[in-house]
């Protein structure tokens, strides 16, 4: 499947005395698959060396001992691969290096030396490291990588040049034909969500019953890594946590996390640790408040304040428990809690703004949060553009008039099911083209 982290490994590859490239992220987000392609594609036979830490660590262990060396460690790489390491010439490929913190650290000795194309990937990274000795390798390039946001969503099942048009009707904001085509694309990704064994399970067949299941096998999976992975202490409230979520963003009123909603009686000195846990490891996105107008934008008293969403719609969607013919259908979706319907489309754009790096708090009024509007990011020029979020085609914009008479926007974007349009400083953007966004 198309993605476009491919752009920036293949950009990697190309350049002249490139640093060892890490590539991170959450289980499950294709890591292996672009590493795999970037060797099979951009080097090609006999020039890509493949090392998985988690099929065979003990082995691949000992090949660590001096880390230093790394003449040493490419030969016996050849040795053990059964593939010539050449300078220069051959991928050297590290999978989960995570696990092995001598094979971490020697990425530095590699960046030193210079000579040697070297890309590795690890899941957990930010919690597998806590009661490691080595310092984590300096002069490393790292990329993240998240779950397949719509845009490559519709590369995968075929609709390609539907990308094309979007991006086209977002540039020129006039009216898009083939809105509810569109629409009816988007709400099938809030179904699928952007995990890639649960898109290409989807592509090959359009199963939304084997969709499902594929959800669930990783949604477990992710639990039993909070079981292995977690600081023992912490297990039980980590998962405490990682189950609340769902609730937390259909909640009622306000949608900023509470951790009273995890337990009752719950306190932040019980979930705080959990929550950087999960976020740590990529399973979840922390939004924090602001009640600034003007940038630099800052958290409220130091970050207190925050909403958590699931780094993918797609195993939110399968936690309510819902049968996805319920959100595909118009007469039907109309019928479900105003409140689920907003925590999904919520957590969709998080997920669409954070695949493209934008960085985003949410805005509430001084006066107890009255007002307030789900994003607001700024430009490099110190520009605030806020960011509303509406599932239907009803938009009152109540809190983004507010802020709009605040603070100093050069304009406002309202993501909504509506058409593309702008007018009186504020830009429609049609939910589907959430993955054009870049203020």
């Amino acid at each position: 499947m198309r993605r476009r982290i491919d752009a920036v490994l293949e950009s990697w590859a190309r350049e002249e005395g490139a640093p060892p490239l890490l590539l991170r992220g959450a289980r499950r987000v294709g890591k292996t698959y672009s590493i795999r392609r970037l060797g099979r594609e951009v080097f090609g036979e006999g020039r890509f060396a493949y090392f998985d830490f988690q099929t065979d660590l003990e082995r691949l262990a000992g090949i660590f001992a001096n880390t230093a060396d790394v003449d040493g460690i490419a030969a016996d790489l050849s040795a053990y691969a059964g593939v010539p390491v050449r300078r220069g010439e051959t991928l050297i490929a590290f999978d989960e290096i995570q696990l092995c913190e001598k094979a971490l650290n020697s990425l530095r000795f590699f960046a030193a030396d210079g000579g040697y194309r070297v890309v590795a990937s690890g899941s957990q990274l930010g919690v597998t490291l806590r009661d490691r000795t080595l310092p984590f390798p300096s002069d490393v390039r790292q990329v993240a990588l998240h779950p397949m946001d719509f845009e490559e969503w519709l590369w995968a099942v075929g609709d390609g040049t539907l990308v094309d048009a979007i991006r086209g009707h977002y540039q020129s904001r006039e009216p898009f034909s083939l809105h509810d085509m569109a629409m009816d694309r988007y709400r099938r990704y809030v179904v699928t969500g952007g995990l890639p064994a649960v898109v290409d399970a989807y592509a090959r067949t359009g199963d939304l019953t084997r969709v499902r299941e594929i959800q669930r096998d990783i949604d477990d999976t992710y639990t039993a890594d909070i079981a292995l992975y977690a600081p023992g202490e912490t297990v039980v409230a980590t998962q405490a946590v990682w189950n609340s979520i769902p609730k937390q963003l259909a909640r009622e009123t306000t949608r900023k996390f509470k951790y009273a909603d995890v337990r009752k009686g719950g306190r932040e000195r019980q979930y705080r640790l959990p929550l950087a846990w999960l976020e740590a490891a990529g399973l979840v996105t922390l939004n924090e408040q602001t009640n600034d107008h003007d940038a630099p934008l800052e958290a409220r008293d130091g970050g207190s304040f925050f909403k958590v969403y699931m780094a993918d719609t797609g195993i939110l969607f399968s936690r309510y428990a819902l049968d996805a013919r319920a959100w595909l259908s118009d007469e039907r979706r109309v019928q479900l809690s105003a409140r689920f319907r907003g925590a999904l489309t919520e957590n969709y754009v998080m997920q669409a703004l954070t695949a493209n790096d934008v960085p985003t708090y949410y805005w509430a009024s001084d006066g107890g949060g009255v007002y307030e509007v789900e994003f607001v990011t700024q430009t490099p020029l110190g520009q605030v553009v806020p960011i509303e979020v509406k599932s239907g085609t009803n938009v009152r914009a109540t809190s983004l008039k507010r802020f709009m008479a605040k603070a100093d926007a050069p304009y406002a974007i309202r993501v909504s099911a509506r058409n593309f349009g702008f007018e009186d400083n504020l830009f429609s953007v049609p939910l589907y083209a959430a993955f054009c966004i870049r203020p």
